[in-house]
């Protein structure tokens, strides 16, 4: 078959409580300009899409699953007639359980409070699934259920991702699925390649990647930097800034070495302690080295005991 792209209808309407599933439905020609499969494109669906949850409430799953799986299987149910037994490839924009996720990158989509769904709400009689939300090129369940994955980085947790477009070729009931790489057009470095590093570290790192320093703008690396947590002042990232002007470099991510987890992190406290029983000083603390990858200094507690007395 020949490529084809394809404009993802709105979200699932319903009319008197049942689902307009004809706009859904895309066909596909061949060359000779028949119709050799189709298209059921559906886009993320909202708590509007799905059926009624409260009649769901008795499912095995949860009512969100439920409706999801009852959304897909009544969609492939009305338009078997006008599939008329041809190949279809099913869409959605979700989150199927056991997908690897890009930290930071992708927003949670939340359909009712569920995050994610099982890859057999999707009907076993779908040709293949196409799917969008997840970054990473991946199968889910079976090989025919895939995300194709975004075509560039779009986090700095996804320098190690083979970006690129996924090419399915359907003959009958054949389904073949290919990923096509996408070079990447600047390059994506980590700073240090494993590990962490001590800031004054940093220019010996930068000039080590041999840099031309006539490197048009668009031309120059992208830079994660990991900076070990010893020994850094709450003002480092204006360092880090300071230290890569004279680099011919794009610093995206700046990162500090995880807290241990032998330190003294309130979270690891008695559970059973209720957050307005929990010290402020001890909770604010927290928050900021979470936030700056520091401890704060005397002069963000002064502030901090300031704004809490006139509360």
């Amino acid at each position: 078959m020949e490529a084809f792209n394809i404009r993802v209808v709105g979200n699932v309407r319903r009319r008197e409580g049942r689902v307009e599933a004809a706009r859904h439905l895309v066909p596909i020609a061949d060359t000779s300009g028949s119709v050799a499969a189709h298209v059921l494109a559906v886009s993320y669906p909202t708590a509007a899409c799905l059926p009624n949850l409260t009649r769901l409430d008795g499912e095995v799953d949860s009512p969100v699953i439920a409706g999801v799986r009852s959304l897909y299987a009544e969609l492939v149910d009305t338009l078997r007639g006008p599939m008329d037994g041809l190949p279809f490839v099913l869409t959605g924009h979700l989150h199927v359980a056991g997908g690897i996720e890009s930290e930071g990158a992708e927003r949670r989509i939340l359909v009712g409070g569920q995050h994610a769904v099982p890859h057999d709400v999707f009907p076993a009689e779908a040709s293949y699934v196409a799917l969008g939300h997840l970054h990473k090129a991946q199968a889910i369940g079976r090989d025919t259920i895939r995300y194709s994955g975004s075509l560039i980085p779009l986090s700095a947790t996804e320098m190690p991702y083979a970006h690129g477009v996924t090419l399915v070729s359907l003959d009958g009931t054949t389904v073949l699925s290919e990923h096509i790489p996408i070079d990447r057009p600047v390059a994506f470095v980590r700073l240090p390649e494993a590990g962490d590093m001590r800031l004054n570290e940093l220019g010996d790192h930068l000039t080590a990647m041999n840099l031309s320093s006539d490197l048009p703008l668009h031309k120059r690396p992208f830079v994660q930097i990991r900076l070990a947590r010893e020994g850094l002042s709450p003002g480092f990232r204006e360092e880090v800034d300071r230290i890569a002007e004279s680099f011919p470099a794009r610093i995206v991510d700046t990162r500090v070495a995880a807290i241990p987890e032998a330190s003294n992190d309130v979270t690891s406290a008695d559970p059973m302690i209720r957050l307005a029983e929990r010290d402020p000083e001890d909770l604010f603390k927290l928050a900021f080295e979470r936030t700056f990858g520091v401890a704060p200094d005397a002069t963000h507690l002064d502030v901090f005991h300031r704004a809490q007395a006139e509360t």
